[in-house]
């Protein structure tokens, strides 16, 4: 059986990832979250621009309520990207962004978006490199925002 390889296990991750991506580009209210890991492939191979137009096309969703990208899916470089694009929603509740090397540079690049964020609930920052400075960061960015969970 082709399905049960690990390399057709990988592709049938991608397709997923690239089908999530258009549903979220077409705001289809089907897709309330999108998923993915530092160890695939495919999440590495995306361009500075491609990072770009997912915060585009997750700004403009308004059924997208989960967002998780962990396990060195991002970096500081990555992020800045996204969030260009992402920088108010009106559906994002939950932000998990475990585990990827985060910085206060990383941190910085979420502002605008914590500021402006009218659903925002519940943010994953675990296993990320903030230290103090990019805590008070985020506390600063939160500060009138009703957050109920913060995990750094």
């Amino acid at each position: 059986d082709d399905n049960s390889s690990p390399e057709a296990s990988v592709d049938n991750q991608e397709e997923d990832w690239l089908a999530d991506l258009q549903r979220i580009r077409e705001n289809n209210p089907l897709t309330s979250r999108i998923y993915g890991r530092g160890e695939h492939n495919f999440l590495h191979n995306m361009t500075d621009e491609e990072w770009e137009e997912l915060g585009r096309d997750m700004s403009n969703n308004t059924h997208l309520e989960d967002v998780h990208l962990d396990d060195g899916a991002l970096n500081d470089h990555k992020i800045s990207f996204l969030f260009r694009g992402l920088t108010k929603s009106n559906s994002i509740e939950n932000i998990h962004f475990c585990s990827n090397a985060l910085s206060v540079q990383g941190v910085r690049s979420m502002v605008p978006f914590l500021q402006n964020a009218a659903n925002f609930s519940s943010m994953d920052l675990m296993y990320n490199n903030l230290l103090s400075e990019g805590f008070n960061e985020l506390f600063r960015a939160l500060r009138n925002n009703p957050i109920e969970v913060l995990n750094c």
